[in-house]
């Protein structure tokens, strides 16, 4: 049973979430640039700070949807739900690190930012596996409407789904690089931060 004060901090991470999703496209493509590579000594910073706030929420909205769903009773999909917290935790860690080694001071300069930042996508790139995997089983399990909205589970169907797909494409060498603005947009800016709205609208259920 969840408490009313975890779901209204759970019902806060989830919008949270779906706002940083629009942020993180607002920074990556309209202020960093969707041709741009490496670490932005201008944007940096503040894509660091969005990308740590995004990380941070999606934990939350993890952590707390255990309970919300009583994904204690379901053994799979309570096995990705704490590996999804691990990977999606490393994330929150090194978000910001890329920006304090831009900075200088006690992070020492062994590394450049942009390593930093490579770094951190070799690590937690099964985590978005592993998450497309949580958000299509969790949106199957809740379709029926009862606290995750129908429309809140169809776009987790369809944003997993398509995440999936791409990954796996990307993996196999399948698929070109320009059609990631595409699936960022798609995926990631609609379908995506639509989902966490409706999680956030199972969480306020509750409060």
């Amino acid at each position: 049973m969840i408490s009313s004060a975890e779901a209204r901090l759970g019902r806060s991470m989830s919008t949270l979430v779906a706002i940083t999703a629009i942020l993180g496209l607002v920074v990556g493509v309209v202020l960093i640039g969707p041709d741009a590579t490496g670490y932005s000594e201008q944007w940096g910073l503040l894509n660091g700070v969005v990308n740590f706030a995004s990380n941070f929420a999606q934990v939350a909205m993890v952590i707390f949807a255990i309970k919300l769903f009583n994904i204690d009773d379901n053994p799979l999909l309570k096995l990705l739900s704490y590996i999804t917290i691990v990977g999606v935790s490393i994330s929150v860690i090194m978000s910001i690190s890329p920006a304090a080694h831009a900075a200088g001071g006690w992070t020492g300069d062994s590394f450049t930012p942009t390593e930093i930042g490579e770094m951190e996508g070799a690590v937690t790139y099964g985590t978005w596996f592993v998450f497309p995997v949580w958000v299509l089983l969790v949106s199957l399990k809740e379709r029926g409407g009862n606290l995750l909205p129908s429309w809140g589970s169809m776009a987790g169907i369809g944003a997993s789904a398509l995440i999936l797909v791409v990954n796996l494409g990307f993996l196999l060498s399948l698929l070109p690089d320009t059609i990631v603005p595409f699936i960022w947009i798609v995926g990631g800016v609609i379908l995506y931060p639509t989902f966490a709205i409706g999680v956030s609208r199972a969480f306020a259920s509750k409060v």
